[in-house]
């Protein structure tokens, strides 16, 4: 991975504002937040309870990931106006999550961890790893938005984050693929999705799903707090080790 020169599912709504102001949600906001975290908390426990069992697997290997489930084919729009393929990810470990740019709750901090997690990956030199962010309101989420808003976020001083946007149907079949939930709200301007980080194979294959933000952190935006603490460490060193997992899987197919 490289830096350059330059530096359970959540409503969340869109902004009318300027483009980056992050929103203080309405109270219908959270309202409706609030009526979808059971469901969110049942997909979340079902999600790590599968992870949970195929790593105590009997007779798995020690120290390998269970494949959960892969990546469909897919082809969409980088912020760069590129396009990418599942093809053109292959051979890399990818950390993957969905979020959008005009989100008013868990993705702003959402992305925040995601620059945590590329700073450790450059800290640590992993190599052949790299974060994509799919765009779950990709109407919105043009490649000039996308521009925008990485560097709003700090996110264009890693050469290996990608902001992929494109086909509205391309992106829900991708989340339907790995387990997560994704739908419109009841208002016009919602939309619900997980907040969780996936860990993807070298192959497009599913193999752990990581809390990014935690419950409590999200419960403190619902009472209105301001949430900037860094990554829980273990969430991070969890996820760091499965990653060298995966690189060792790939050393040890060579």
């Amino acid at each position: 991975m490289t830096i350059s020169d330059s530096q359970n599912a959540e409503p969340t709504t869109r902004r009318p504002r300027s483009a980056h102001d992050e929103l203080q949600p309405s109270r219908w906001f959270w309202l409706l937040m609030f009526g979808t975290m059971v469901f969110v908390g049942g997909l979340a426990y079902l999600q790590y309870s599968r992870v949970d069992a195929a790593r105590n697997q009997v007779g798995a290997p020690v120290g390998t990931l269970q494949v959960l489930a892969e990546l469909p084919e897919f082809t969409l729009t980088n912020q760069h106006g590129e396009k990418v393929t599942r093809a053109d990810l292959a051979g890399d470990v990818l950390i993957i999550n969905f979020i959008f740019t005009e989100c008013g709750g868990p993705c702003p901090l959402m992305t925040d961890r995601m620059r945590e997690i590329n700073r450790e990956l450059v800290r640590q030199n992993i190599p052949r790893t790299r974060t994509v962010s799919f765009s779950v309101d990709p109407t919105t989420d043009t490649p000039k938005v996308l521009t925008e808003y990485a560097e709003f976020k700090q996110a264009d001083a890693y050469d290996d984050w990608l902001f992929l946007t494109g086909n509205e149907k391309t992106i829900y079949q991708i989340c339907k693929a790995v387990f997560l939930p994704i739908a419109k709200g009841t208002d016009e301007h919602s939309i619900m999705h997980s907040p969780r980080f996936l860990l993807i194979d070298q192959k497009g294959r599913l193999r752990g799903y990581y809390e990014g933000v935690a419950d409590e952190e999200i419960e403190a935006r619902f009472n209105g707090q301001i949430v900037d603490a860094p990554m829980n460490p273990d969430k991070m060193e969890a996820l760091l080790k499965d990653v060298m997992t995966l690189l060792r899987e790939e050393t040890r197919r060579r």
